[in-house]
């Protein structure tokens, strides 16, 4: 019987949430140009209040990351180790965010009485797709099962 390898889940899922750090970076000077990359970092830098905001990214890009990978882990044994299995537990972590946002925009235009539209309409979500699939390839490099 194999079980999941914790140290490998998180040094994986680190790795990934690097790269979706690193990969969301360079789309949004390519998709929606270098003046807002230049807002964003001057809204991320540390302010009188400290390193709280970039940290509180940081972390939720790596949490990202380690679920990516402890994804992998999880269908792993069904559907074998390699990037097709990767991709399919990106496309699970995609999917599920997209929904829960798409839940977020639902209930918050119910209850302003209007209709809310998408910040940036359907282009982020499948910006999001292609990034998370990639950074869940790359961290899943790093995870081998441990056998007991």
């Amino acid at each position: 019987m194999e079980k999941i390898n914790w140290v490998r889940v998180v040094l994986g899922g680190v790795l990934a949430g690097l790269v979706l750090i690193l990969l969301t970076g360079l789309s949004t000077v390519l998709f929606l140009g270098r003046q807002v990359l230049r807002t964003a970092a001057l809204a991320l830098r540390p302010s009188s209040s400290g390193f709280a905001v970039p940290l509180f990214f940081a972390s939720v890009f790596l949490g990202l990351g380690i679920l990516m990978i402890l994804s992998y882990a999880a269908i792993r044994p069904r559907f074998g180790s390699g990037p097709k299995t990767a991709a399919l537990a990106g496309f699970a972590v995609w999917f599920s965010a997209v929904w829960l946002a798409l839940t977020g925009f639902a209930l918050e235009s119910l209850a302003m009485g209007r209709p809310y539209s998408l910040p940036a309409g359907p282009i982020l979500p499948c910006i999001y797709l292609a990034l998370i699939v990639a950074s869940t390839i790359v961290g899943s490099t790093v995870y081998k099962e441990e056998r007991v």
